[in-house]
Formats: C-alpha cells, sequence, structure tokens
C-alpha cells in the first residue's frame, strides 16, 4: 500500500503520549500500512510502514480528490471537489 503526499502534513507519532509526536511528513510518495490505532481508539490508522507515524485512515481519505460521499452533512456532499496540494492519494 502506498501513499503520495502533495505537501507536507503534520502527522502523529503514536509511540509517544498523547500530544507530544506530532511530526512533518514531507511531500512524495510512501510505503504505508493499516493498523488499529495506537492511542486506543477504535478505528484503523494509516502510518509510515514500520513506524507508528501517520494518523486515522479516515482523515488521510477525507483529502481524495472527487466527491465527498461519506458525510451527508458537509458542504459539499455529492459534489466534485478538488484538493489541489491538499490531495492524498492512497493506493490499496
Amino acid at each position: 500500500m502506498t501513499m503520495t503526499l502533495r505537501r507536507g502534513w503534520e502527522a502523529t507519532d503514536g509511540s509517544k503520549p498523547k500530544g507530544e509526536g506530532v511530526t512533518t511528513i514531507p511531500a512524495g510518495t510512501y510505503e504505508i500500512e493499516r493498523i488499529p490505532c495506537p492511542l486506543g481508539y477504535d478505528c484503523n490508522w494509516l502510518v509510515l510502514k514500520g513506524t507508528f507515524i501517520g494518523a486515522s485512515e479516515a482523515f488521510w481519505r477525507q483529502w481524495r480528490n472527487g466527491e465527498i460521499a461519506s458525510n451527508p452533512e458537509h458542504p459539499n456532499f455529492g459534489k466534485p471537489i478538488d484538493w489541489d496540494e491538499f490531495e492524498v492519494v492512497i493506493q490499496d
């Protein structure tokens, strides 16, 4: 699985106490893996392979170009959207 970031993103290092592990992942393409949330929440995280650096899978996937289909309350629900440099491309 890979993830391409079109700009630098702040991510959490889940191996450190909550709030202490913020780091920036530079723009680029990275090998990633899915893990259970290291902070104990009921969700999966996508992290840089072999680390705990990342964020929830839902966080990363919300930045995909296309249309917002998962949140009917969002003002752009069902409309085309282009995140430009904010786009995150995940290849499963």
